[in-house]
């Protein structure tokens, strides 16, 4: 498990790369990370100014715990099942206290068996039936980076 820290700084380095790979028009010099129950980030688009992200990322905890202990060689066994619905509903859930729009980026690091494609069919899914504070939701994958949903 990641500390504070060391996740502040994986969030940020993810957020960066999202922005480069989607070449979005967000200011990575003004990024900064932020503490509950604020959003993860706050950053300036070059348009519509000063916006919050909140950051998730889609993993199997069974394929990390399994990622985390495996040994070099030999065959393995294992069943995994596609998390995405239980982490958008546990994200969506949440409350988050900014003054500014908030988006979400979901993303992968390989820590999950499910295809991007439907990744980001459930995550459409997931936020068309549930309220929630976000006005942006994009899904960051493999180095493609899209927006699943707007308000």
């Amino acid at each position: 498990m990641r500390n504070e820290q060391s996740k502040g700084s994986c969030e940020i380095e993810i957020f960066s790369k999202f922005v480069i790979e989607g070449n979005f028009p967000y200011d990575l010099g003004t990024v900064e990370k932020c503490s509950p129950p604020e959003p993860d980030i706050i950053c300036t688009h070059q348009v519509a100014g000063i916006v919050a992200f909140e950051l998730v990322e889609i993993c199997d905890p069974k394929l990390a715990e399994f990622n985390a202990t495996i040994e070099v060689g030999g065959v393995y066994y294992m069943r995994i099942a596609d998390p995405t619905t239980k982490i958008i509903k546990k994200k969506l859930s949440r409350t988050y206290e900014t003054r500014y729009p908030i988006e979400l980026l979901c993303y992968t690091e390989g820590r999950v068996g499910t295809p991007a494609s439907i990744i980001a069919k459930t995550i459409f899914a997931s936020i068309q039936s549930h309220a929630h504070p976000f006005h942006r939701v994009w899904f960051f994958s493999g180095g493609v980076a899209s927006e699943v949903w707007s308000r």
